[in-house]
């Protein structure tokens, strides 16, 4: 029995050694993570030599899934702007707002920059910002956009590359 004893007050020390030993650095956790896709059109269609065009779309989030935020399962959000676009530099870059409309019927604003690096013929960007309201405001964004099958050679048709999809990741964590 005292061999007994003596092995629980060794496991019970070890124990609160564990318990009070503080937490080891570690990454952010993300609230939100999500996949989907995002479709864009031009008009009118983007040639190689770079013009004035009509920029719309939509980014839909598919699948989310949270811990900390269950009922937050997808979103989409719509964008619309103009931009000085070119086949040869497609995407070089900027920044906007967007606002992501949640499935539970909340939304959230967020203002992103962003930008595209081609990588084996894909076009991948990548959009930073933080959310400034509504659900998750005060989190940070991460998205990732991979554009794997461009129809470059629509540039140098007289209509131009007139749209584009791909696919997303969403990161949605605290700063």
């Amino acid at each position: 029995m005292k061999k007994l004893s003596a092995v629980l007050a060794v496991i019970a020390m070890s124990l609160a050694g564990v318990v009070a030993a503080p937490a080891a650095a570690s990454a952010t956790p993300a609230l939100v993570t999500c996949t989907g896709t995002t479709t864009v059109s031009f008009s009118p269609g983007v040639t190689n030599t770079p013009q004035t065009v009509g920029v719309s779309g939509q980014d839909t989030a598919d699948l989310c899934l949270s811990l900390t935020h269950p009922q937050l399962t997808g979103f989409i959000g719509p964008f619309s702007g103009t931009a000085t676009q070119s086949c040869t530099s497609l995407f070089a870059g900027g920044s906007g707002t967007e606002t992501l409309y949640w499935n539970d019927g909340t939304s959230s604003a967020w203002s992103y920059t962003n930008s595209f690096s081609n990588v084996n013929g894909t076009k991948v960007g990548t959009s930073t910002g933080p959310i400034t309201s509504g659900t998750l405001a005060g989190a940070t964004v991460t998205q990732t956009i991979t554009f794997a099958n461009l129809d470059l050679t629509a540039c140098t048709t007289p209509q131009g590359l007139t749209s584009l999809s791909g696919l997303d990741t969403w990161t949605f964590t605290r700063l």
